[in-house]
């Protein structure tokens, strides 16, 4: 199995990528954006130019898509975990995304809400991104299991981590930034939710790394990068 996850792919994920590839050229990515909130369009559009400035070819997974294609990659992006289930159970495209991974040896790269998919249980995200669906009454009891190839929760975004600001990201800066914040993080640490052991926690400069061999955790080095300790998130205000 070939898995590579990440909280950002953007500024960490994607250098890693070439780990599993010779070259990029004439590979053919199935880009699943199920979990995009409405103000996320511009990190995708960035995220798809990335990929496709790599060489890869990609291809949108929409409702009718009929998956004939031989795929080299799946990439699964951020935004509502909940959601992206939601969508993948209802036009039965759940268990292809699996077999595609865990048979076909494709590999499966996600970011954020993509990441947390791979893990045993995704319940825990509606703490934090609400979703109006009964997805347990309309799918049965398992419906928020994730892919299970992690056989622990993942939690991603357990770090103070590097962003870009808007201006920076419209103007094309490479001025990344640290910002002092926790994200998924505090649930652990404050709410308490989950017993140690069953979960792994990732960091936005931390990959979960699996190549046809065991998965370890691989780190990013950002420590050039300047850190911006003036940012408080309102809810430690």
């Amino acid at each position: 199995m070939r898995l590579l996850l990440c909280s950002d792919f953007y500024s960490c994920g994607i250098k890693f990528l070439n780990r599993f590839f010779e070259n990029f050229q004439n590979k053919k990515c199935l880009f699943i954006g199920y979990a995009s909130e409405n103000d996320e369009k511009m990190y995708e559009s960035r995220v798809k130019d990335l990929i496709s400035s790599l060489g890869f070819e990609i291809v949108d997974l929409t409702p009718n898509y009929d998956f004939s294609d031989k795929l080299d990659m799946i990439y699964s992006r951020g935004g509502n975990t909940t959601k992206c289930l939601h969508l993948l159970k209802k036009y039965n495209q759940f268990e292809k995304v699996r077999n595609l991974v865990e048979k076909d040896n494709v590999l499966y790269v996600g970011q954020s809400a993509g990441s947390v998919l791979a893990g045993s249980d995704t319940e825990w995200t509606l703490l934090s991104e609400p979703y109006n669906f009964d997805l347990k009454k309309e799918y049965g009891k398992d419906a928020l299991n994730g892919y299970g190839w992690v056989n622990k929760m993942v939690f991603v975004h357990c770090s103070k981590y590097r962003m870009l600001w808007d201006d920076e990201q419209i103007n094309g800066s490479n001025n990344w930034r640290v910002l002092n914040r926790e994200f998924y993080g505090d649930y652990l640490r404050d709410l308490k939710i989950h017993k140690k052991g069953s979960y792994i926690t990732l960091g936005n400069n931390q990959v979960y790394f699996q190549n046809n061999d065991s998965p370890k955790i691989l780190t990013y080095d950002w420590s050039n990068v300047p850190v911006d300790k003036s940012y408080v998130p309102d809810y430690l205000k």
